[in-house]
């Protein structure tokens, strides 16, 4: 009864406490704290969210941005409902506004968000009132200095969101989508005619692709709509113009951001006139492919992505517009800021008779203003180094002829140019093998005691694909092979007819690559490519076939993984896709039901012209009747691997042409993926369907 009471007393005086003058003060104090970490997060780890692939931080960068406005909104209202003073509570919320402004580098998490930015720019504008009508409540007690100092900070707040609000408006992405995809498709249609039909790929002679200038004046005197000509119009920077001035790695900077605006044009639905132009398949061909340096191909397409990335989840100026007015209001708000920090009213405060006080309301004022000059200064740098000035300064040094001949802008340039604060991708790759998946997870039902009641579908497929999905890095084998594949192959892609007829062996396996689907292809061979790589020994195989080896089983298992996670990124319907493996996966978790390790799958398998009615089945046999066929005419090891490794190169490209460009932009907010790079690159050479088979029907 004693400790009964004890812990009764206990609550009630915490209770009693937390209504007081005090307890209300640490609420606010705990609530300041926990937002200004959730815009620390969304600073920091905002614009990097592309480059990893951890649910967790996916997760914490989600959970900020959700609520970060609902948290500074919740504790501006409860301080402005104080009924007690506290001199520094003001100062806070002034803070915690700018903070929220410098919170930029993230303007939206999914593409569905990035339709909200008015929303977003309403929001901060109600905060602005309340924290001034806060301000003004507190105008009698304040120090003069403190007073000064915060109306100032204020009204920078004021001026920040005004840019954001203009830049809105002047460079907002569906005015862009619009009147610039409208300008660039229409020059695209006369592009071709600029040059004469004189170009050169390696030099990139003639190849007018509009890198900065299109939109600076875009009607004439008369009003009417002016059309892009790169002879009348001496501000327009062209890729030509560019790779006359600049060394590769700033030509290859200003050339991504040029491919962005011809790949921007998809989501737009413009049609891409160029694509039928040989001088499209040469750019790629003789161009990006040129040389011995197969990295270069992936870092120019990767940029362009990160362009595409900045362009539907950041906030960042578009070229066109100077860092004057950001730069000036950088320094004015860091200076005010330093100056509230130094200031006598925050280093040697002393608290009134009437001044409610935690002893800890100066150290966080301190802490907030240094965090927010630290994450104002982040903010600003990344600005300064993104892709998005450099393209700007280069631009700039090109049409200035005064600046050609300076060392030191050429080497402020290079030094601008090398760095990069974050990075582009996470450079990864979803692996998923349809029979170990069904494998594993009978293992794992064998573990239990007992046995457990059948599992609906849908949730034995989400848990046999979630518990056996993972990611590795993408091993430089594969994208050398594709690099190979593309110099060689890239007007011959055909879903794998290219491969098979330069190796002989057409016509003794048309019938695998003449499915009724591109997804029904791609399994049959997935199955076939696990069976033989099951009964392999690689142990005294040499190091090329061990390459093979590995770009075969690496591509095999990373469009299982599309199949299974990532379905729209296919050219057939994801739900199509979707329902097909699922009823395969599970088709054949029912044949693997007391399989006990790999060597036991081929034996589980159905047998060969065991034909049913269910088409699920016919897909299992399909792949164990073509394992058989590969051994028997490829029977060496070297050939049979080499054939494999070139195959799915060969098929993961003609599955990359897609015409869902909003579902590969969905996929940039969470990493990207390769077949995004894939669907990029094959789009400016012109590869924009996909292609189609000689062969139509089925059966062997």
């Amino acid at each position: 009864m004693h400790q009964r009471l004890s812990v009764t007393e206990t609550a009630r005086a915490a209770t009693a406490w937390v209504a007081s003058p005090v307890g209300r003060l640490a609420r606010i104090e705990v609530l300041v704290s926990i937002s200004c970490v959730l815009l620390a997060v969304l600073i920091l780890f905002g614009s990097g969210r592309r480059a990893r692939r951890s649910s967790t931080f996916h997760a914490a960068v989600w959970s900020a941005l959700m609520l970060s406005y609902p948290a500074v909104s919740y504790t501006v209202g409860l301080m402005q409902s104080a009924s007690f003073r506290n001199e520094f509570i003001v100062s806070w919320g002034c803070f915690l506004l700018l903070l929220l402004g410098c919170a930029d580098g993230i303007a939206a998490y999914s593409l569905n968000d990035s339709e909200q930015q008015a929303r977003t720019v309403l929001n901060q504008g109600l905060q602005l009132i309340y924290v001034f009508i806060l301000l003004v409540s507190y105008v009698g007690s304040l120090q003069l200095q403190l007073k000064v100092l915060l109306f100032l900070l204020l009204g920078l707040s004021a001026t920040k969101l005004g840019m954001r609000v203009r830049s809105f408006i002047l460079d907002g992405r569906d005015r862009v989508l619009t009147v610039n995809n409208k300008l660039i498709a229409d020059y695209m249609s006369r592009e071709h005619g600029y040059s004469n039909d004189q170009y050169d790929a390696s030099t990139m002679k003639g190849y007018k692709y509009v890198v900065a200038g299109e939109a600076s004046d875009l009607h004439d005197v008369q009003g009417d709509y002016r059309t892009i000509d790169p002879d009348t119009n001496p501000d327009l920077v062209t890729v030509d113009r560019v790779w006359e001035y600049s060394v590769l790695e700033r030509k290859d900077l200003c050339l991504s951001f040029a491919l962005f605006k011809l790949l921007r044009r998809r989501l737009g639905r413009y049609p891409l006139h160029e694509s039928r132009l040989n001088k499209t398949r040469d750019f790629v061909r003789l161009g990006l492919l040129a040389g011995d340096d197969h990295e270069r191909m992936y870092r120019v397409i990767e940029v362009e992505l990160g362009f595409l990335f900045d362009f539907y989840y950041a906030r960042y100026r578009s070229p066109k517009e100077t860092l004057i007015s950001d730069t000036a209001l950088f320094v004015a708000v860091a200076s005010t800021s330093l100056c509230t920090l130094f200031s006598p009213a925050v280093l040697d405060y002393h608290h009134g008779s009437d001044t409610v006080t935690t002893r800890f309301d100066i150290w966080l004022t301190r802490i907030i203003i240094a965090l927010f000059l630290v994450l104002e200064s982040f903010q600003y740098f990344t600005l300064v180094f993104s892709d998005w000035h450099k393209v700007k300064m280069l631009c700039r040094y090109i049409l200035n002829e005064a600046w050609h001949n300076s060392p030191f802008l050429e080497r402020t340039l290079g030094f601008v140019c090398r760095v990069n604060l974050t990075r582009y991708w996470n450079n990864s790759l979803g692996q998923h093998s349809l029979l170990h998946a069904c494998l594993r997870y009978e293992q794992g039902l064998c573990c239990r005691v007992g046995r457990a009641p059948p599992l609906p579908r849908w949730i034995a497929s989400f848990l046999i694909r979630t518990r056996t999905t993972v990611h590795r890095q993408l091993p430089g084998e594969v994208k050398r092979a594709m690099y190979v594949f593309l110099r060689t192959g890239l007007t011959r892609i055909q879903n794998g007819e290219y491969t098979l007829e330069k190796n002989g062996i057409l016509d003794d396996f048309y019938w695998a690559i003449a499915q009724e689907s591109t997804v029904q292809t791609m399994m049959i061979w997935h199955i076939a490519t696990t069976l033989c790589d099951a009964k392999l020994r690689l142990g005294r195989a040499d190091s090329v076939t061990k390459e093979n080896h590995l770009v075969a089983t690496t591509l095999s298992a990373y469009c299982a993984y599309l199949m299974s996670s990532a379905p729209e990124l296919l050219p057939d319907h994801s739900y199509d896709t979707q329902l097909l493996f699922q009823g395969v996966q599970l088709k054949a978790q029912e044949f693997l039901r007391g399989c006990r390790s790999k060597d036991e799958i081929y034996s589980k398998l159905p047998q060969q012209g065991s034909f049913s009615n269910d088409g699920y089945e016919d897909v299992l046999v399909d792949g164990k009747n073509l394992s058989d066929e590969i051994e028997r005419k490829m029977p060496e090891t070297a050939v049979r691997w080499k054939v494999l490794a070139e195959l799915w190169v060969e098929m993961l490209l003609s599955a990359s042409p897609s015409d869902n460009a909003t579902a590969h932009v969905r996929k940039l907010a969470t990493g990207g993926e390769l077949i995004t790079h894939l669907w990029a690159l094959l789009t400016h050479a012109g590869i924009i369907e996909k292609p189609m088979s000689r062969y139509h029907g089925k059966g062997p």
